[in-house]
């Protein structure tokens, strides 16, 4: 039997029908299934990978392939292949409560770090979004969403002054921004849309997201509706797509 012993004491077969693609895959996906290979560790270059299995580089990149394409693994060009969390779904797409009281329900370890949160004229985008005039300030809001101790989402928000007023000063760590709305200014989203966009951050995103430079990252943008249609709520996030993904339900 025709077998090569990699120094992980895993082996491949030339003398069974399944495809060596194929198990070098198994091997690989049961390395990072049993937590051997650990999320974001870089996993070895081709090269290694052919000395260690003794396969050629055609036979590792089809397997390498297929593990990025189902997700245990991804691609940073010019860095090298890394190791992907696990992901869990997240309906925040579809859902009018917020991340933060998403994860709650869900009984997760949620806190915010609040990096901003100040009276400040709207950007151009802002302006347009929310249905400002020319002199309508905003409440700007920027802050960390770090879940089970492990950052999210790096958030901008944006509010029309007067619809919530004196909210620059109100307390929002840990706390649920949609909540507070609620509680203190009796206002509730009825709908809202939601724009998703795949972005590669700039160092500073990155690195707030703890995260490698190039890492790609998905923005979502989003503008809240009152029921009466007024929009009250500008909305842009970094979501760290390596650790979960977007749930979409469609009726």
């Amino acid at each position: 039997m025709n077998m090569q012993e990699s120094n992980t004491d895993t082996i491949i077969s030339r003398d069974i029908d399944i495809p060596l693609w194929l198990q070098l895959k198994s091997i690989l996906q049961g390395r990072i299934q049993s937590g051997e290979l650990l999320p974001d560790s870089k996993l070895h270059s081709e090269h290694e990978l052919c000395r260690m299995y003794g396969i050629s580089r055609t036979v590792v990149r089809e397997a390498l392939n297929e593990l990025v394409h189902d997700r245990f693994i991804y691609r940073i060009q010019g860095k090298g292949t890394f190791i992907s969390g696990r992901k869990e779904e997240q309906d925040f797409a579809g859902s009018n409560i917020g991340f933060s009281g998403e994860m709650i329900g869900k009984g997760r370890d949620v806190m915010t770090k609040i990096l901003k949160q100040t009276l400040a004229k709207p950007s151009a985008r802002e302006k347009r979004m929310l249905r400002l005039d020319d002199h309508q300030p905003v409440v700007k809001i920027r802050r960390l969403m770090i879940i089970d101790d492990q950052v999210r989402m790096l958030v901008d928000m944006s509010f029309p002054a007067n619809h919530v007023s004196g909210f620059e000063n109100v307390n929002l760590r840990n706390r649920s921004i949609y909540d507070v709305l609620k509680r203190s200014y009796g206002l509730v989203p009825s709908w809202s849309e939601r724009w998703i966009e795949a972005i590669l951050p700039t160092k500073k995103q990155a690195a707030f997201l703890k995260v490698p430079d190039g890492t790609p990252l998905l923005g979502i943008e989003s503008c809240a509706y009152l029921s009466d249609g007024r929009a009250f709520e500008y909305y842009y996030g970094l979501h760290r797509s390596d650790v979960s993904r977007l749930h979409f339900t469609f009726r």
